[in-house]
């Protein structure tokens, strides 16, 4: 049975004051429906990355001194992986070995991890990072984690190496190669060349 309730209701006419009583209901609350909506929503997986520097290069190289290209390279990495993402690099040397090749010299200049030193053989780059975009900050794998003041450089390898990388996702993060290179006497006279490839790869 439902709860009721007496309630007296008065109603003045004219002079009088008519007094009506009766015994009227309350609502009841405990039949209310509550019903439910689901939504769903689908976001795919991105990676992206672009490099503005075409081209770069040394001046003419001697034995006399340790040379930086004249401009650095500037790629740009975005995704929305959970687990972030990875840019690699790696360069075409005489497709054997890493290094600046002279097809018409037959001669490689090589790239190893070293500290450069005038006179001796060596090629290699130096990453670092900047301000720019939204996200974690990029990692800059150790072996490229080099400051630009000094002469130590990581190598390259004809296989891809991991340059840097993040653990969320990002967008616009930049990422800065600068290479160096030094001859010996030994380094035939001819023009000598390389391909970098930067690559960017979703984190899984």
């Amino acid at each position: 049975m439902k709860d009721s309730t007496c309630v007296a209701v008065g109603i003045l006419i004219g002079a009088g004051l008519l007094i009506i009583g009766g015994w009227f209901s309350s609502p009841d609350l405990t039949k209310a429906a509550t019903d439910t909506v689901g939504l769903n929503a689908d976001i795919t997986t991105s990676v992206s990355c672009s490099t503005a520097l075409a081209q770069t290069g040394f001046e003419t190289l001697t034995t006399s001194a340790i040379f930086t290209a004249t401009s650095t390279a500037t790629t740009t990495m975005a995704c929305n992986y959970a687990l972030g993402c990875t840019l690699y690099v790696k360069d075409a040397g005489n497709t054997s070995n890493p290094g600046l090749y002279s097809a018409g010299a037959g001669d490689l200049i090589n790239s190893s991890a070293a500290t450069l030193s005038a006179g001796v053989e060596g090629y290699g780059i130096q990453a670092a990072t900047t301000t720019a975009g939204t996200g974690v900050e990029l990692l800059i794998d150790a072996a490229y984690n080099k400051t630009w003041e000094s002469d130590d450089v990581g190598a390259f390898a004809t296989t891809d190496q991991t340059l840097t990388s993040s653990d969320d996702p990002i967008s616009g993060k930049e990422t800065i190669v600068n290479f160096k290179a030094t001859i010996s006497g030994l380094n035939k006279a001819g023009n000598y060349v390389d391909t970098i490839t930067f690559e960017c790869l979703g984190n899984s």
